[in-house]
């Protein structure tokens, strides 16, 4: 953590005369630290000389105190990682009678952007980072990408509530420091172009704790402690998670854990329209197909086939191999967008079919068996007779959302609370005792079907996967029926976005121009 602190002293001198009957007030704001200071590679420049002097200055009005002499500063991060930055202005003790910041009004400025403090009051207030400082007040918070700079302006002056009937303002002197302290960040997390702040309940980012998660699909211990990282996940009925990505809206469902490291996981936000998982020849469990992601027919079409390739083609939509038309040239990913989405490990393990059934797990257990060992075939009989090899990866592009994804992003309500949620089976989530997990939940849609990337073993078949369902539980079925297709993928770790507000009105946008 760095801090560059820059000195400010105010001084309040009261003329007294016998006819009038308030008080003018002179201010001295005067900067007595060198103009250049540097520390690591997180530098501040001083740009007003070495001191501002603001003579016969009294209690003002806003628009009186932004018209006053600015002093202006610069902070650059000249290192390769991202920052957070955070100016305060601390009060320090001295000998004089001492002003207090109730009278004082703070104007600060990044380039045309204004933030005037409604005085310095007690909601602004913030631990102090200088051991001798009494109090610390926070202007703005912020991000600096790798070599980026941003310039500010600062106005202070009394505020026009200010009479001679305070007497404690007369000749009473301020003295105080401006102080910016900055910390280097995670720069996955930096997608965003400030960060979004975390929420506690209702819709909006919150964190995920995967401390106790137990991951036995590898005994590589760096990558299972990759997937034991605290997530940022959003939840709620409607956060404000849209992103323009392919031209047309996506949604984030937020910093997620991957063997690779943490990627920014979307999904789009209408479906694709209605397909099969995987679908087989009638002699092959019973034409109602294989679930194994690798081999899967959605696999091939989502990574290879007609929604890769921006085409029209055939696509499977029934049992025994059943196809229909389908035409992905105006929705397919754009060449520009292929070149934003990560190549990741996805982990593709079913639950083990005995202790962790298809109908009896909460999402921490889904999210531990999604990262498990667990691959084989646990069945035989006319639905259980391919030949297929079970794996518990999948490295590519295009996938669909894992089910403890779907658990993640309930923010729970009034009567049944988050933490309730995550304990309760997502089986019954559409119990009316629960109703808040799936109503309070935005990747569930009334009548619609999710299918998810997860296999489900299953004493009776090898042919289900995992899916949201009509009334917002989470089931298996067939691989077979075609049910509303949600590709998901993960971004490439240097791709940020930098505008909008997550509205559905103005969706997060990228960097740069990636579009055609």
């Amino acid at each position: 953590m760095k801090k560059k602190v820059l000195l400010l002293s105010i001084i309040g001198i009261v003329l007294v005369g016998i006819t009038i009957s308030f008080a003018y007030w002179q201010i001295i704001l005067s900067q007595e630290s060198t103009n250049l200071v540097n520390s690591d590679c997180f530098e501040i420049e001083f740009l007003s000389g070495e001191e501002i002097t603001l003579n016969h200055v009294y209690p003002m009005s806003d628009g009186e105190g932004i018209s006053l002499s600015p002093y202006s500063f610069k902070i650059t991060n000249q290192c390769d990682s991202y920052a957070t930055y955070q100016i305060n202005l601390e009060t320090l003790p001295h000998d004089n009678k001492e002003l207090p910041e109730k009278y004082l009004k703070v104007n600060l400025s990044e380039k045309e952007e204004t933030k005037i403090t409604s005085k310095l009051t007690s909601e602004l207030e913030v631990e102090p980072t200088f051991e001798d400082a009494t109090s610390a007040y926070k202007l703005n918070t912020g991000v600096l990408r790798p070599q980026e700079e941003k310039e500010f302006t600062m106005h202070l002056w009394m505020h026009s509530d200010v009479t001679a009937s305070d007497l404690d303002s007369m000749n009473a002197t301020y003295q105080g420091k401006v102080s910016i302290v900055a910390s280097y960040i995670n720069p996955s997390m930096m997608i965003l172009d400030e960060l979004v702040p975390l929420v506690s309940e209702g819709s909006g980012l919150y964190e995920v704790n995967h401390e106790d998660a137990s991951i036995t699909y590898t005994e590589d211990v760096e990558a299972q402690n990759r997937l034991k990282q605290t997530e940022y996940r959003y939840a709620g009925s409607n956060p404000n998670n849209y992103v323009r990505f392919n031209n047309e809206l996506w949604r984030i469902i937020g910093l997620a854990n991957t063997p690779e490291g943490q990627r920014v996981k979307i999904i789009r936000d209408e479906s694709i329209g209605e397909y099969s998982w995987d679908s087989s020849v009638s002699s092959i469990n019973d034409g109602q197909g294989i679930n194994e992601w690798s081999q899967a027919d959605l696999m091939y079409l989502l990574n290879e086939g007609p929604y890769y390739q921006r085409s029209s083609g055939i696509c499977y939509n029934g049992q025994n191999n059943a196809t229909t038309s389908c035409d992905f040239s105006e929705i397919g990913l754009l060449p520009k967008s292929k070149e934003m989405i990560d190549t990741i490990t996805w982990n593709t393990s079913t639950n083990d079919g005995v202790v962790y059934k298809y109908n009896n797990m909460n999402v921490y257990h889904f999210y531990n068996q999604e990262r498990s060992h667990t691959a084989e075939k646990i069945c035989s009989g006319i639905h259980c007779n391919d030949n297929v090899i079970r794996t518990i990866m999948w490295k590519g592009n295009v996938g669909l959302m894992y089910p403890s994804d779907y658990g993640y992003a309930t923010s729970g309500g009034n009567i049944t609370s988050r933490n309730t949620c995550f304990q309760t089976m997502l089986y019954t989530w559409n119990n009316d005792q629960v109703s808040d997990c799936m109503n309070n939940n935005w990747l569930y849609e009334v009548d619609k079907q999710k299918r998810t990337i997860m296999p489900c073993a299953y004493s009776g078949d090898a042919r289900n996967v995992f899916g949201i369902y009509y009334d917002s539980f989470v089931t298996s079925d067939s691989s077979y029926i075609a049910n509303d297709i949600y590709p998901a993928l993960y971004l490439k770790s240097n791709i940020k976005i930098v505008s909008g507000d997550g509205t559905i009105d103005s969706p997060y946008e990228f960097s740069e121009s990636i579009y055609q």
